[in-house]
Order: C-alpha cells, then structure tokens, then sequence
C-alpha cells in the first residue's frame, strides 16, 4: 500500500510532467472462437470479400451498384455526417492554439471608471486614470492562451479523431447496406419476372385447355364437367399475374429509391434478365476477421475509444487550469488639464500580460460525478462492442447453415420439377386416348405450375441467403475510402467578409 506522501509525490510529477491524465487507450481483445462451427474446412472456394457481389457474373447488376454508390441518399447523408465529424475534429484542434479579438468601449457619465465593464478583462487590467477625471474610451486588442498542462485538450482532440473515425465505419456500414439493397431488390425483380413468365405459360396452356374441352365437348366427346374445370383453372392462373405484376413493380420502385431515380425509369431500363447464380460452398474465413470487415463492429470499438478519452478529458477538469492572457490598446478620456485646442486628454499605450489559473477546489463532488459519468457510458460502449461481436458471428453461422439448407431446396425442387413436367406429358397423352379423366390432366398442369413456382421462389432463396451471408461478413466497403477534400477553415475576420458576399450572391 501506498504512503500518502507517496502518493502526493506522484500527483505532484504529473503535474509537472504536463502528461495527460485518465486512463490510455487499448483496444479490448476479445475471447473469439478460432472457427466457425458450421464452417466446412474442406471448401475449396474462397470468399471474395472486395466487391462480392462480382461473383455473381451479372454486369448491369454492376452497373446499378455502381451507380447507387455514386448518388444514393442514404451514403449522402452518411458522408455528410463524416465531413461534419471531420470539421469538429478541426473545431476542436484548433481550440488548443491561442484566441486574440479586439475590445473597445464608450461611455459618458457621472463615475470615474465609465468603461472598464465594456472591455475584455486583459484590457481593463491595463488601464489608469491618473490624469484624467473620468476614463470615457478604451479600444485595444486581447488574448488568451489556455495551456494544456493536464491534457484535456489532447483528450478532447482524441475523442474527437475517434469519433471521426466512428462516422466513418458507420458510411461504411450504410453502403454495405446500399449495396445488398441494390444486390436484393434485382434478385426479387428477376425472381418476379421469372415467376410471371410461367404464370403467363400457365395461363395460355390454361386457354389452350379450355379451348380444347370445349371443341370435344360440342363433338359429344366429352362432358360438360370438363369444360367448367378447364375454364376454373384458367381464371385461377389468371387471378395469379395482378399480384405478381403489383410485386414487380414495388421491387422496381425500391431498386429506383436506391438509385435517387423514379419508378418509371427503372422500368423502363430493366428488361428481361434471369436470376444471378451463386457460387456453391462459401467459406466465412475466421471470426476474428470480422474485427476487421465488420464496420458495425469497428464502429463500436472507435466510440468505445471516444469514451475513454473523455474519461481523461473529464479528468483533467479536477486539476488546475492554466492560461496566459495579454492585451494592448489605448485609452481616453476627460482630462484634468484640458487642451488648448479644448479636446479630451488622450493617454496611451496601456497594456497587460501574465498567467491565469483556476482550481476547483471545492465543487462538493460534482466533477468527479462527472468522471463517473464517462466512466459508466465507456462501460456501455464496452458491452456494445462485445454485443456487436457476438451478433456479427451469430449470423455468420445462421447464414452459413440458411444458405445449405437453400441449395438443398433447390436441388429436391429441380428433380421435383422434372417429374412434373413428365406427368403432364403423360397425363395428356392418356387424356388423348382417352385413357383418364381430364381432372387428372388439369391436377398435373396445376402442380407442374405450382413446382415451377416453388423451384424460381428456391432459385430467389439461394442468392438472397448469399446476400445474407457477405452481409453478416460486412466486406465489400474497402474500395471506396476516399472521402471528398474538407474546406479549409478561414480566420474570423476573413470568414465573416467571405459570408457576407456568399449571402449577397443572388440564388
């Protein structure tokens, strides 16, 4: 155990050192499985996680990503956001260095002091009425300079580069976003496409049938309970193409929202196409590179880094607080001995210069509450962070296991489809001899749709499960890091004349 006059010894280095006080930063290293448990080793495909979706060998599906990076909404605001963040780090740079303005006063009246109150402190500090009957007029220039012995400011500017860094895992994140978006909504518009193009099959060999039942049934070949079968399956198929078509259009609509375009020009621009196809087996790599792919969970770990800075930021508040402040200016006023020429006595130069300081020495606890405060929430970001983790590997495996057991679907739909189609073969050849009823031919045009229906709404699943799975691995933002240049900050008395024409411009 430490001596208090070890202690006190300590205290009185770090003060002297000028270091920064609270607790340094280092990033937490979290307990990760060392694989993915529904990981096959034996995959022989690699993960391409720099623009993934290139895998899917469909290039107008480029083309719209492309295009939605360059003018989507959501990655606008998103960078804004970034460049905001950008401009406060300088904000917050630019507070360490030292302020200067100018100060001035006029006053007339029945005291001696009649403009000390209207002046900057430094100013007022060098003034004198020796001479003079009242001090009426005091102009001049002021400055301070805050010197960050205890690192509050270097503090500050740390929270402030961590949550600059937080913005942008967090643009990160809403492009990943964007580009499943983009990547989903032209799997949905092919899956619905392909789905309307066999409902439209359906509904012409639906025609096709009653048209026949209805020639046979005028020839007395067959009854009438035909002929109403047929027409109930054909307005059956019929009834399915609004949805579809309804559907279409909603998925073409979302597409044109990711796009900043309208409705109408996505439709116009997509034509016919067919549903990209993914790749068979998928390797996750390993989860400790989602540390590094995952802008959710780098977005944690940089605010965690934020908060613990302002633990020191807040810190340093319990310790003094050192400035130097200077001014320089002139001074006038009504004089004692007036002028020949009858004017007031003017008296200049006055000046001042020296160190201030501050010590909290009695707040009743209240800064200290206030480390507390930043104490608890650098807690929570840490939570969050270990959440985040957790989440991100969760759905790696849920991906992993959905995007099987899709291909698996699909498979048993295809060899179901091809049976299928064989029946309706046979059915209608044994309806031509007469060898069955025409149910048995309408129950297997009925299945033979409904398979094929299945089996496009199977092809669908398999690429939205591979969407899933480079979103849960959060890659594909690598290459487009580049931020736009920020403006650089001009002084006030520059900035305010630069204002001024921008708002005298006509719009």
């Amino acid at each position: 155990m430490q001596r208090p006059g070890t202690r006190l010894l300590a205290a009185a280095t770090v003060m002297l050192a000028g270091c920064s006080v609270g607790p340094d930063y280092f990033p937490p290293d979290p307990p990760l499985p060392a694989t993915f448990a529904a990981a096959r080793h034996e995959a022989s495909w690699q993960p391409r996680v720099v623009q993934w979706w290139g895998t899917l060998n469909d290039p107008q599906l480029n083309g719209l990503i492309e295009r939605a990076i360059a003018c989507n909404l959501d990655i606008e605001i998103a960078l804004t956001r970034v460049q905001k963040a950008r401009m406060q780090e300088v904000v917050v740079r630019q507070g360490r260095l030292p302020e200067a303005g100018v100060s001035g006063g006029i006053a007339a009246g029945s005291g001696t002091d009649l403009t000390k109150g209207r002046v900057a402190n430094s100013l007022r500090s060098g003034t004198s009425t020796t001479g003079l009957e009242s001090l009426q007029r005091i102009v001049g220039l002021d400055g301070r300079w805050d010197l960050d012995l205890f690192g509050k400011y270097r503090r500050l500017l740390e929270a402030a580069e961590a949550d600059t860094e937080a913005m942008a895992e967090m643009r990160n994140a809403v492009l990943v976003t964007v580009v499943s978006d983009v990547v989903l909504n032209y799997v949905q518009i092919r899956a619905l496409q392909a789905r309307l193009q066999y409902a439209r099959r359906d509904v012409a060999t639906a025609r096709g049938s009653v048209d026949l039942t209805r020639t046979r049934f005028d020839r007395g070949i067959t009854s009438e309970l035909d002929v109403a079968l047929a027409e109930r399956h054909l307005a059956t198929s019929q009834a399915r193409i609004p949805d579809l078509e309804a559907a279409l259009f909603a998925a073409k609509s979302r597409l044109a929202l990711l796009l900043d375009t309208f409705p109408e020009e996505t439709v116009a621009e997509l034509g016919a196409g067919r549903i990209p196809d993914a790749p068979g087996e998928l390797d996750p790599g390993t989860p400790m590179e989602l540390l590094r792919t995952r802008p959710d969970i780098r977005y944690a770990e940089r605010k965690l880094a934020a908060a613990n800075a302002r633990i020191g930021a807040a810190t340093a508040d319990l310790f003094p607080s050192v400035g130097l402040t200077t001014g320089f200016g002139v001074q006038g006023g009504a004089g004692q001995r007036v002028a020949p020429s009858g004017g007031n006595f003017i008296h200049g130069p006055i000046w001042s210069v020296g160190p201030s300081g501050y010590w909290p020495f009695l707040d009743f606890g209240r800064l200290d509450a206030l480390i507390a405060v930043e104490e608890m929430q650098t807690h929570e970001e840490l939570i969050g962070y270990k959440k985040a983790i957790l989440t991100a590997v969760g759905k790696v495996e849920t991906s992993l296991v959905a995007y099987r057991a899709a291909r698996r679907r699909l498979s048993a739909l295809n060899s179901a489809l091809s049976a299928s189609r064989r029946a309706v073969k046979l059915a209608t050849e044994r309806y031509d001899r007469g060898l069955t009823d025409f149910l048995n031919v309408l129950d297997a045009q009925r299945q033979m749709f409904e398979t094929e229906d299945l089996t496009v709404i199977a092809r669908e699943n398999v690429a939205l499960q591979y969407v899933a799975f480079y979103m849960a691995l959060g890659g594909g933002w690598e290459a487009y890091q580049e931020l736009p240049p920020l403006r650089r900050p001009e002084p006030a008395f520059i900035a305010m004349f630069h204002r001024l024409a921008e708002q005298a411009e006509p719009r």
